[in-house]
């Protein structure tokens, strides 16, 4: 093993965070904020107080989070309270796995007082949010645009994210080792014009790139039991799928060098703090009482 994925393998062992974070709390009070990635880092920095002695670490992605969490629950680091988490639900509750629910794991988008998911990850709250309407002004769009653009964006990423789901169900159903799936590329099949996706293309052409030709066809059954199954708007969408489709629409709008991460960006940079505060996520930090995180 090469020096470099030695140091990577160190840096996810979640007992090298733990180790890090429980030390600087015991010297300088500093409590640490486990996230998913950087720009995660970003959008929740600027709720926090100017004083808090706040780190953000992780930056590995959700299971990353998850893993440091379950080790956080051993002795030493049991024993204080020095930890923040912070994830996406994706598609756990469709998948029907267990949620973490403890005072200090927050979720993006799901109420701990209702029980109820309310948007699937971070992107897909923030399209519902004012946000948009700021980034479309932004690119010079009118705002009355924003309630046409939710109702196409829901609707084609509602396909997509069938075919995500089914393909996280059935492989376990089916005791497969990879995916049906295989990975999908949106772009070629969605047309950035007027927000649609060519579904029927799409299917006769996934059985080329699929791990299991002769699972295809129990794929898309998988896919419309789900999608029968889950009729909440949203429910089915994938944040990263839903700023995908929109930046490409917006390309066509004379914004040819948008990028989709600019783009996520540009959507948390445009959440208001009073929308924060009424998000899942600000009413269980402001319900937990942890006035150490949040600012006024």
């Amino acid at each position: 093993m090469s020096k470099y994925n030695s140091l990577k393998v160190y840096q996810r062992d979640p007992k090298h965070l733990l180790g890090t974070a429980l030390q600087l709390y015991k010297s300088t009070g500093t409590q640490t904020a486990v996230v998913e990635g950087e720009t995660d880092k970003r959008f929740l920095s600027q709720w926090c107080k100017p004083e808090a002695k706040i780190r953000f670490a992780g930056f590995q992605g959700k299971g990353h989070v998850e893993n440091v969490y379950k080790s956080s629950k051993n002795l030493p680091y049991s024993a204080s309270e020095f930890l923040y988490f912070f994830a996406d639900i994706d598609y756990d509750d469709i998948d029907n796995r267990p949620l973490f629910l403890d005072a200090r794991f927050i979720y993006n988008a799901y109420c701990h007082q209702t029980k109820k998911v309310e948007f699937n990850d971070l992107e897909i709250f923030l399209i519902n949010s004012s946000a948009l309407e700021k980034v479309l002004a932004n690119h010079d769009i009118e705002t009355a645009r924003a309630p046409a653009l939710r109702e196409k964006l829901e609707t084609a990423s509602r396909q997509i994210g069938a075919l995500r789901a089914a393909d996280l169900s059935l492989p376990r159903k089916l005791k497969l080792s990879k995916s049906i799936l295989n990975g999908l590329e949106i772009e070629p099949f969605f047309s950035a014009t007027d927000l649609t996706i060519d579904m029927d293309g799409l299917l006769e052409q996934l059985p080329r790139w699929s791990n299991y030709r002769e699972h295809v066809d129990d794929l898309v059954n998988e896919a419309a039991t789900i999608n029968d199954a889950s009729p909440a708007p949203w429910a089915l969408s994938r944040g990263h799928d839903v700023t995908q489709m929109l930046t490409l629409h917006l390309q066509t709008q004379n914004h040819p060098t948008l990028r989709a991460d600019k783009l996520e960006l540009m959507l948390r940079l445009a959440c208001e703090y009073s929308v924060f505060k009424e998000s899942a996520m600000g009413r269980k930090l402001m319900t937990e009482r942890h006035e150490d995180f949040l600012r006024d």
